[in-house]
C-alpha cells in the first residue's frame, strides 16, 4: 500500500479547508502556501509566502504534488513551481482563466458560444462598444475580478467613462447583456489517465455577484442540454490537458441553448452541495484525480441545495434542528459580504427541498429569498 501522500495547495482559504477535510480519510497530509497574508484554513501546516525562496524551498520540500484552491496566484510562481514538482491543474489553466480575453479566446476557439463581446483599452472605445452592442452591457476587468468585484453594468453610453473611472483596470471585456432563463454550472473532473465525470448540473442564485444558493440536479432540465454542456467542458478539459476539477459557468436561454459565462480551475462554490448530495463530493473527486487514483461516482442521491452564509451567521443549533441539514462552517469571523459558511439541505423530492431551503433562510440574517425558476414537481 502507498504511504501517505503529503499535498501542497496553494492558497489557503475554505475551499483548502474542505479539501483537506476530504482528504484526511485518504491518509494525505497537507501544506497550505498563503499569497494574501490572510490565511483562514484553520488546518493542516499553514506558511505565508512573502517571496523568498528559502521559505518555496521549505513548501517544496514537504510536499509530492501540488494543486491550488485559488486561481489568482502569480502565474511565475506556478511555472517554477512546476519545475520542481508536479502541479495539478497546470500553470496554463491559471493562464487563462485569470484573462478574461485569453478565457473568450479559447471558448471562441473550441467552439463553446458565449455572450457577444469586445475588448476595449479607453474610456472613449468602452463608450463606442456600449452603442455597437447595445445597453445594456457589462463591463469587467480583463483581471483580477472575483464574485462581482471589478465589473459594472452599463445602461447608457454616457455612464462609460464613470464605469471606466470606478474599475480603475487598463483593459476590460465588453459584454451583451444576457435575457437568459438562469444561471447554471457545470462541473467535471478529469483524471491523469484521461477519465471524465460529470456531476449534474447546478442551477445558481446570485445576489450582487455572489452565489447564494445552488440547487442540484435540476428537475426540468433536458437531457440533451446536459450533454450539451459536458461537451462544452469535455473540450476545456481536454485542451488543456486538465487533471482536476473544472467549473464552467453558463447562463441558459429561454430557448434552452446555452452561453459560456466563465470557468474556474477548482473545486467551486457551486459543487458544495455534491459533499451531501453526492456519491463522491467534488473535493474527494479532485484530490482523487490528482494522486492518480480512480475518479469516484458523481451522481446526485436527492435533490440538494446549497445555501451559502455569507456576512453573519444564524444560529447553529437551529440550522441543524432541519430536517436533513449538514452545517459547513468556515471558522471566519463576520463582516459584510464574507462567505461564512454553506448548509446543505437534502429532501426526497423538489418540493420537499423548496420547503427547507425557505425555513432555512429564515434563520440567517442576511438571506434573500430564493427564486428559482423551475416549478418543483407536486
Amino acid at each position: 500500500m502507498e504511504k501517505a501522500m503529503n499535498i501542497g495547495v496553494l492558497g489557503a482559504g475554505q475551499l483548502g479547508r474542505m479539501l483537506a477535510l476530504a482528504g484526511y480519510p485518504l491518509a494525505n497530509r497537507f501544506t497550505f502556501l498563503d499569497t494574501t497574508g490572510h490565511p483562514s484554513a484553520g488546518i493542516g501546516d499553514v506558511m505565508v509566502y512573502t517571496d523568498q525562496h528559502h521559505l518555496l524551498d521549505d513548501f517544496l520540500s514537504r510536499v509530492d504534488l501540488v494543486t491550488y484552491e485559488f486561481e489568482h496566484l502569480p502565474v511565475s510562481l506556478v511555472q517554477a513551481i512546476e519545475e520542481v514538482k508536479p502541479v495539478y491543474p497546470g500553470s496554463e489553466a491559471i493562464r487563462v482563466c485569470q484573462n478574461r480575453a485569453e478565457e473568450k479566446a479559447l471558448f471562441d476557439r473550441l467552439g463553446i458560444p458565449t455572450p457577444a463581446y469586445r475588448l476595449v483599452e479607453h474610456a472613449d472605445e468602452l463608450e463606442a462598444a456600449a452603442r455597437e452592442l447595445g445597453c445594456p452591457v457589462v463591463a469587467k476587468s480583463v483581471t483580477e475580478g472575483y464574485d462581482g468585484k471589478g465589473q459594472a453594468v452599463i445602461r447608457d453610453p454616457a455612464e462609460a467613462a464613470e464605469a471606466w473611472r470606478a474599475i480603475g483596470h487598463p483593459r476590460l471585456i465588453v459584454e451583451s447583456f444576457v435575457e437568459f432563463v438562469r444561471e447554471v454550472s457545470i462541473i467535471a473532473v478529469r483524471g491523469r489517465d484521461g477519465e471524465v465525470v460529470f456531476y449534474p448540473m447546478a442551477e445558481n442564485q446570485h445576489v450582487d455577484g455572489i452565489l447564494r444558493y445552488s440547487v442540484a440536479p435540476m428537475p426540468d432540465l433536458d437531457d440533451s442540454v446536459q450533454q450539451i454542456a459536458d461537451g462544452y467542458i469535455r473540450a476545456l478539459l481536454d485542451e488543456l490537458d486538465y487533471v482536476g476539477v473544472l467549473t464552467l459557468e453558463l447562463f441558459q436561454c429561454a430557448d434552452g441553448s446555452l452561453l459560456a459565462n466563465e470557468m474556474a480551475p477548482r473545486v467551486h462554490n457551486s459543487g458544495h452541495w455534491t459533499l451531501d448530495g453526492a456519491v463522491t463530493s467534488q473535493f474527494e473527486n479532485h484530490l482523487r484525480a490528482i494522486q492518480g487514483l480512480p475518479l469516484g461516482d458523481t451522481a446526485a442521491r436527492m435533490p440538494t441545495c446549497m445555501v451559502n452564509v455569507i456576512g453573519r451567521e444564524g444560529d447553529p443549533a437551529a440550522i441543524l434542528a432541519l430536517p436533513d441539514a449538514h452545517l459547513h462552517r468556515y471558522d471566519k469571523s463576520e463582516r459584510p459580504g464574507r462567505k461564512l459558511a454553506h448548509i446543505n439541505l437534502v429532501a426526497p423530492t423538489h418540493e420537499a427541498l423548496m420547503e427547507r431551503v425557505r425555513a432555512c433562510a429564515a434563520l440567517l440574517p442576511e438571506a434573500p429569498e430564493p427564486r428559482f425558476s423551475f416549478e418543483p414537481p407536486a
